[in-house]
């Protein structure tokens, strides 16, 4: 029986905050009728089928007499990739000061307008800073800003060069001259400069490189992991198993602009001078005690405790190609009390190889559990989810696992440079659409739809009805790629096919830096642009790394396009005069 004790309160006037006002509460107490719990503890069941559900559900049909696990030792063979491998076979040493990303999607800053007002504007304050005042006007005599490479058509580049000052030196001249070590021979044979400030301007110098260098990540000569032909990049990352054998993580189709485990397939070269050189893989055993998995809506193991409905497993659309779907299913419904999870850890730019795990019961038994992969009667379809997978489809029993140095979160500015290529199957040929190219003003600009001016036609008499036309035309920023034969061995017919880029007839020709930066001649494979086609765009990526440092890079992403195009291309047509 409960009793309710009386619950006072003075009400308020209108006056309430003029006023005060006295509150008292009571607490809801309970008064049993008697001090027997015998009967509430003998868990009297008025429902047996549902109780018998909840054995069933519990697993109690099934019962073994297991023990439980207390501890759980993990035995690891780690190893640490030190370089990148470029596909023209260049090594670049790495280490995680700085993410994967940047060392392998940063590209050279393209020396615009803009970029060249902000490094001469940051030395003209290096200058004042050291009290150099007096040669600033000497910069922009000797390194004055060109305003006449903007082109008529960028608008913005236009307006942010009449903008500019007369004082602003050009900054990427002057260092270009610091890194070729020619700056300080104008400085030395100036008649104007004094001798005694050559300390000074020994360190303007160094310190203006220094200040450019660090704020934006450039790779050196030679060093671009972008692969033009198929519009993506290509590394590699060179580690040693522990046969001596050099095994490389190899992620030669990456353009999604975050890299992950995923990316990487292995391979494995025989040992050589290349193994030798690497460092030797570490056996590595960590302890855990090994906690229940658990998630929101599983079955509870109590017996008169109710789940809160948050996962309803009705509705998991488990197709047979859903392996996780029926994994989970599976594990929640009828074996959720009996998973455990190991927190394992692993140090970032890591290649982990788990060689076993070594259970102990409360009984004191011992049980060595080995991968399911070692099975050398079962391993053909044994499941792994997290696995490096083997180039050529070799099976050499080694599930390992990468744990990639890459960013969590970055910010990306507006597109500097989007190209969209798409098939043209009327053409027969690929036309990459330049939607935006780089402006001088810094950000990318909008590229207008312009078709090239057309001769006026007059007809010879008034008599003529029909006109031969030879050919139209389409926008300028329409580049062609047309299909040509790839080069063969003398005797063999060629069969396979890549793109060549072309131009059309009184066409500009590209203005952007992707299809230009190979010349003179360009081709892209042909499986590279799909049906679907594909979108290249050209950003600055900034991101803050492990050691609090900030970097700078430029970067290019590939994405599915949408879909296939028509550029109403046409030759050799009879047409009314006046009309079509």
């Amino acid at each position: 029986m409960t009793k309710l004790i009386a619950l006072s309160n003075l009400k308020m006037t209108a006056t309430r905050y003029t006023k005060p006002s006295i509150r008292n509460y009571n607490r809801l107490e309970g008064s049993p009728r008697s001090a027997d719990f015998e009967q509430n503890l003998s868990m009297a069941c008025h429902d047996p089928l549902w109780f018998l559900c909840r054995q069933w559900q519990f697993g109690e049909f099934q019962a073994e007499d297991a023990a439980s696990a207390y501890q759980a030792k993990v035995l690891g063979t780690h190893s640490t990739p030190g370089e990148i491998r470029l596909p023209d076979g260049k090594k670049i040493p790495y280490d995680i000061d700085q993410p994967l990303e940047t060392v392998v999607e940063k590209r050279e800053i393209a020396p615009a307008l803009r970029l060249r007002a902000q490094m001469g504007r940051h030395l003209v304050r290096i200058f004042r800073q050291h009290g150099l005042n007096k040669y600033v006007s000497l910069l922009s005599v000797d390194f004055p800003l060109d305003r006449s490479s903007v082109k008529s058509d960028d608008e913005e580049g236009i307006y942010f060069a009449k903008a500019l000052s007369a004082t602003l030196p050009d900054g990427f001249a002057v260092y270009e001259r610091v890194v070729n070590e020619t700056f300080t021979e104008w400085y030395e044979n100036h008649d104007e400069i004094d001798a005694v400030d050559h300390d000074a301007l020994s360190v303007v110098e160094h310190d203006f490189r220094s200040w450019f260098e660090y704020l934006y990540q450039q790779p050196g000569e030679g060093e671009s992991a972008w692969v033009p032909n198929h519009l993506e990049y290509s590394f590699s990352m060179v580690t040693k198993d522990e046969q001596e054998q050099a095994r490389h993580l190899v992620a030669d189709q990456f353009a999604s602009g975050h890299l992950d485990w995923k990316d990487f397939d292995q391979d494995l070269e025989p040992a050589g001078e290349e193994a030798a050189n690497l460092q030797e893989p570490e056996e590595v055993v960590q302890t855990f005690i090994p906690s229940e998995l658990k998630f929101s809506g599983m079955p509870h193991p109590r017996l008169w405790q109710m789940e809160d409905r948050e996962v309803d497993f009705g509705k998991l659309n488990a197709s047979p190609t859903s392996l996780m779907n029926v994994l989970l299913a599976e594990y929640g419904l009828n074996y959720s009390n009996d998973w455990f999870v190991l927190p394992y850890e692993l140090p970032l730019n890591t290649l982990c190889q788990v060689q076993g795990i070594l259970l102990t019961d409360v009984f004191g038994q011992h049980i060595h559990i080995k991968p399911a992969i070692d099975d050398p009667e079962t391993n053909w379809h044994q499941f792994t989810m997290f696995h490096q997978t083997e180039r050529e489809n070799e099976s050499r029993g080694k599930s390992i696992f990468y744990l990639v140095p890459a960013i969590g979160q970055k910010q990306e500015s507006e597109d500097l440079e989007k190209i969209n290529f798409i098939r043209d199957e009327m053409s027969n040929m690929v036309w990459a659409i330049e939607q935006v190219v780089p402006s001088d003003a810094g950000p990318g600009r909008i590229l207008k739809r312009d078709i090239p001016s057309t001769v006026e036609f007059e007809p010879v008499g008034d008599e003529a009805e029909i006109r031969y036309v030879l050919g139209n035309t389409v926008p300028n920023n329409w580049i062609p790629f047309v299909p040509v034969h790839k080069p063969v061995s003398p005797g063999e017919v060629p069969r396979e096919i890549r793109l060549q880029r072309a131009r059309m007839p009184r066409s500009p020709g590209a203005q952007g830096h992707l299809l230009t930066e190979e010349q003179p001649v360009y081709f892209v494979e042909e499986q590279e642009i799909l049906r679907a086609g594909i979108i290249i765009t050209d950003r600055y990526q900034r991101t803050r790394w492990l050691n609090g440092k900030t970097f700078l890079w430029r970067g290019r992403q590939k994405n599915a396009g949408r879909g296939e195009g028509m550029a109403n291309l046409m030759f050799d047509r009879i047409v009314n005069i006046g009309g079509e």
